[in-house]
C-alpha cells in the first residue's frame, strides 16, 4: 500500500526533477550537467571532488568524467590541484556557470518563507530517510555534529579541525552527520 508520505516524497522530488529538467532544455545543457553545477554550487571545499560528486549523484565515475569533460570544453568547470593535497584535484565554477546557476536558482525556488517549522520538518524527513538507507550525509555544515559554533561569530569543524567562515556553514558537504 502506498503511503501519504511516500506520495508526498514523491510529488516534491518529481517536481523538482521536472523543473530541473526544463531549466536544462532553458540553459540547453543536459540534466546531469545542471546537477553537476548545483551541487558545485552547494557543495564545501572538502567535497568538490569527482568522487564527491559521483557519491552525491549516484552516477559511476566514468558517467561524471564525461560529464565534466563536456562542461570543462563549454568553459562551466574548472579542475583545479588542491593546495594542500596536489594528488586531489578540486571542481569549481566559472563566472560563466556561476550567472547560469543563478538563473536557474530564480527559475526553481519557491516562493516559500523559510520559518523554523519549515526547515525543521525537512531536516527530519532527510535525516530519517538517509539514515533508513544508509546514504551519505550531504548535509549543511551547520546541522553537523563536527561543526562547532565557538559563540564568537566564528566556526571549526571537528573533523578536520579547521576554521570555516560563516557562509561556509551554509554550504553542504560529504562528510556531514547529523547532530
Amino acid at each position: 500500500m502506498i503511503t501519504d508520505t511516500y506520495i508526498w516524497l514523491e510529488r516534491l522530488s518529481s517536481l523538482h526533477r521536472s523543473l530541473m529538467r526544463k531549466a536544462a532544455n532553458a540553459e540547453g545543457m543536459q540534466l546531469v550537467q545542471i546537477e553537476i553545477l548545483q551541487y558545485l554550487a552547494m557543495c564545501n571545499r572538502y567535497s568538490n571532488t569527482a568522487q564527491a560528486l559521483s557519491e552525491y549523484l549516484g552516477q559511476t565515475k566514468g558517467s561524471i568524467s564525461q560529464s565534466l569533460k563536456c562542461l570543462e570544453e563549454q568553459n562551466l568547470v574548472e579542475r583545479k590541484p588542491c593546495t594542500e593535497d596536489g594528488r586531489i584535484v578540486r571542481l569549481y565554477l566559472t563566472a560563466k556557470s556561476k550567472e547560469i546557476m543563478k538563473r536557474i536558482e530564480k527559475r526553481l525556488t519557491p516562493d516559500i518563507h523559510d520559518d523554523e517549522k519549515t526547515i525543521a520538518a525537512f531536516k527530519s524527513i532527510l535525516k530519517t530517510w538517509q539514515r533508513q538507507k544508509n546514504q551519505k550525509g550531504f548535509g549543511q555544515c551547520r546541522s553537523c555534529r563536527f561543526n562547532i559554533d565557538k559563540g564568537d561569530g566564528s566556526f571549526l569543524c571537528g573533523l578536520t579541525d579547521e576554521p570555516l567562515k560563516k557562509a561556509e556553514t551554509m554550504q553542504i558537504c560529504r562528510e556531514h552527520e547529523f547532530a
